[in-house]
């Protein structure tokens, strides 16, 4: 079987031959990692990004998923190299997080939409990079990325606290700026036929380590509507739907379940107990994650690293839909011999 074929009957619950894994890392790990494997950039321009950077790092890895990015390009600033202008113009401190950052302003200070920029879902330059990237993956599952799709888009317009209260007092500007959004989103997902894609991954962070940021009441109405209807018409246009949450949200599972979700992601065993989330969804919902960033990759032996590999991989065989991988990106503090140990384990199936 391909990648693609691999992951396909994967999450659909399907006899494959091999477990499939996805390996992600930060920037600064995966710097790392290739210098210390001398693994070489591959060059592909596009609008002045090397769009090509990690593919041989990809290849180390053995990934079974290609990812693209819906957003367009983040632009730095001269004076400020760490700060980042995203395509809604806000602004982002990425001196900590190299990778995301903090918003360092409230750009949608009032409750007046017409203050939002909507970038332009269909400019053609945003899908310039899909083509050479799905040429150079062709045994690989295409997923596009749609990050901060919904509550954390809002948010990062509006400021955390100030969306919060607005949940309570002000419900119905709520519902407008989340209209908004999906609106957006909608007209990408429909922007997508052109190209070979197999999967759409939605980002929304909507918990803690202990729960959700919200009730679960509160989650159904606000969130649940829009995200229902961007996953629907996902799968209108033929595409497997992923949902990338971080935190405990095992109290809207089924929620998921409910409205399409084929795929959640990252299962941190720090918030949920993975052998029981999965045996409890086995046939109706599918994993990807479950190894450890905040306890076993940094801190265990490369031994202890291939016990807990393959208590997944035993896990996966047995319940089935599950792609195994850390529960998040790897960050620059795991150990290089705790890598090579988790590919030891998965290359060895």
């Amino acid at each position: 079987m391909t990648e693609r074929e691999r992951v396909r009957k994967c999450i659909r619950f399907e006899d494959i031959d091999v477990i499939p894994w996805q390996i992600d890392c930060t920037t600064e790990l995966a710097r790392r990692i290739m210098e210390g494997h001398g693994i070489a950039e591959e060059r592909h321009d596009v609008r002045g990004k090397n769009i090509f950077r990690y593919s041989g790092l990809q290849d180390y890895f053995g990934n079974h998923l290609c990812y693209l990015r819906s957003e367009a390009v983040d632009s730095y600033t001269e004076k400020e190299p760490y700060i980042v202008r995203d395509e809604w113009g806000v602004f982002w401190d990425r001196r900590i997080d190299r990778d995301i950052g903090t918003p360092v302003h409230v750009l949608l200070e009032g409750r007046a939409l017409s203050a939002v920029q909507v970038p332009d879902p269909r400019a053609e330059s945003r899908y310039e990079h899909f083509k050479p990237l799905i040429a150079r993956n062709p045994h690989r599952y295409i997923v596009v990325k749609i990050s901060r799709c919904l509550f954390e888009r809002a948010w990062s317009l509006r400021g955390m606290e100030n969306l919060l209260v607005d949940l309570k007092e002000n419900p119905s500007f709520v519902h407008e700026l989340f209209q908004l959004i999906t609106e957006f989103n909608l007209a990408i997902i429909d922007s997508l036929g052109p190209y070979v894609v197999d999967g759409i991954r939605f980002s929304d962070d909507w918990g803690g380590q202990l729960g959700l940021l919200m009730s679960p009441d509160t989650w159904r109405t606000f969130v649940r509507p829009y995200a229902e209807r961007m996953y629907a018409r996902a799968h209108e246009c033929g595409y497997d739907v992923f949902i990338h949450s971080c935190g405990n949200i095992s109290a809207i599972l089924d929620d998921l379940v409910e409205i399409g979700v084929n795929v959640f992601n990252p299962l941190q065993p720090e918030t949920m107990d993975v052998e029981s989330v999965i045996e409890r969804y086995a046939g109706r919902l599918a994993f990807w994650g479950g190894l450890s960033i905040q306890q076993t990759l940094p801190f265990a032996t490369p031994g202890e690293v291939r016990s807990e590999v393959s208590h997944r991989l035993a896990l996966a065989r047995r319940c089935g839909g599950y792609l195994v991988g850390p529960s998040h990106d790897m960050p620059l503090d795991v150990p290089l011999e705790n890598v090579a140990a988790m590919l030891e384990v998965l290359r060895a199936q």
